[in-house]
This record gives C-alpha cells, sequence and structure tokens, in this order.
C-alpha cells in the first residue's frame, strides 16, 4: 500500500471504528508525511445524501471568522481590488460576506446550491488574486488529484482543515474524525501540508486557523502588527 499524499511505502495500519454507527472505517497513516486516511470509504453516498451535514452547526460562526481573517490578510498582504474565488463554497455563506465587505468575491461548488451569492458565480475566465478552501481537504478521496485542480486555479490558496495531533488520537478521543456523518475520510498534520506545498512549488504559510499555499512572498509580520494595535486601542478606548 502507498500514501496517498508522498507515494512512501512506510504506511501502518493503525485502528478501526464505526462510521455512520454501521460501516468499518481501516484508518492507515504514513510515517514519511504523517497524513492519515481512510481506506476505502464505502459510504460516501450515503454520507452525501446531503452536501452539507446536519452536524456542522458551526458553520455561520466559522465563515464569521474566516471572513476577518481573509479581510486582513487581503487589506495587508494581498490585493484589496483583486478577484477571488471561495472554491467549494457551499451555501454561499462565505463569498456573501467577503463581498458585503467590499471585495470582488465569486463562488463555486459542484456539489451545493448557491443560495446567499446568486450573481456571483466563478468564470473560468477570471484572473484569480486568491483561492479560498475551507474544510475541504478532509473531504477528498483522492487528495493530491483534487488539490492540484486548485492549485491550477491560482497562485495563492488560503484554506483551513483540521489539523491532526501530533499523537495520533484514537477514534473517540477526537471530534473532527467526523463518524457520526461520514464525511471526513483525510486528515493532514502540518507536516504533510508543508510536503504538499513543497512539492508543487509553494510556500507554507499559518495565520492563526488558516493555511496559506502561495508562490508569493507573504509577510505576516504586519497581519500581527495591526492585530496588536487593534487591541492597544480598543485596550485604551476601554479605558477611556
Amino acid at each position: 500500500m502507498q500514501c496517498p499524499i508522498c507515494k512512501s511505502r512506510n504506511v501502518q495500519f493503525r485502528f478501526t471504528s464505526k462510521v455512520l454507527k454501521k460501516f468499518t472505517a481501516k484508518y492507515y497513516s504514513c510515517d514519511f508525511c504523517n497524513f492519515l486516511w481512510i481506506e476505502k470509504p464505502t459510504w460516501l453516498l450515503e454520507a452525501y445524501k446531503s452536501p452539507i451535514s446536519v452536524c456542522d452547526t458551526g458553520i455561520l460562526s466559522r465563515n464569521i471568522k474566516f471572513s476577518k481573517l481573509v479581510k486582513r490578510l487581503i487589506l495587508f498582504c494581498l490585493k484589496k481590488e483583486g478577484k477571488y474565488l471561495d472554491y467549494a463554497g457551499g451555501y454561499g455563506i462565505f463569498t456573501r460576506l467577503m463581498r458585503d465587505n467590499g471585495f470582488d468575491f465569486y463562488w463555486d461548488d459542484i456539489y451545493s446550491k448557491n443560495m446567499f451569492a446568486k450573481g456571483y458565480e466563478y468564470k473560468k475566465t477570471y484572473k484569480l488574486d486568491a483561492v479560498t478552501c475551507f474544510e475541504c481537504f478532509e473531504h477528498f478521496e483522492n487528495p493530491i488529484k483534487e488539490i492540484e485542480k486548485i492549485l491550477l486555479l491560482s497562485d495563492t490558496l488560503i484554506f483551513s482543515t483540521g489539523l491532526l495531533p501530533n499523537q495520533i488520537p484514537k477514534p473517540g478521543d477526537w471530534w473532527y474524525y467526523g463518524l457520526e456523518h461520514g464525511q471526513h475520510i483525510a486528515f493532514y498534520s502540518e507536516k504533510t501540508l508543508k510536503w504538499i506545498a513543497s512539492k508543487y512549488g509553494f510556500k507554507f504559510y499559518r495565520f492563526g486557523a488558516l493555511f496559506i499555499f502561495s508562490r508569493r512572498e507573504i509577510s505576516l509580520v504586519k497581519l500581527f502588527i495591526e492585530r496588536f494595535k487593534l487591541i492597544i486601542s480598543k485596550l485604551f478606548g476601554f479605558l477611556e
């Protein structure tokens, strides 16, 4: 067996668990790039009867949080007047939030209905300054194939996924396995993400809960300085 990410054969069987309370999932990990995955998930058609799981109760708070982080990234590290795409954008919540903040964002998702960003569907002719992709990587049955498609769209990708702890947790010890909905089948460590970035000639950055692949030099120092200024201004405002 090969690792789906780096093709190493230094692979270990880790454990099994019950998914959707009836399917047996077998988990394997790669000792080279620290990727963890489920072998041959046979339940995906059932898991995706609804593209957005009813278990995703944090969908609104997550989109609001990420919109604030991406706003800072664009203002201080990218281009305010640029064109952006939210890939696999779900119902269009994030695209709507970013457009309401004055950014030229577009939506694309082949599995979900665009409910909040109608009229702002992505067209292949657009030249993109960056792509966002939130809570998608863990759904990829063929991660490298899917990630390659995204990286062709722009030289900067801003994304999120639950980062695998240093010690691989047992099924009952980590909520991100998503055993109740069965949609999470791929799990990345920071080492995995750095390996992917390097493979395609991208630099790797972390900004809060977000990860960035970019061929550009991105100075996160600006972001932390601006965040510090905001904290100070709020503090003195409160003291007044």
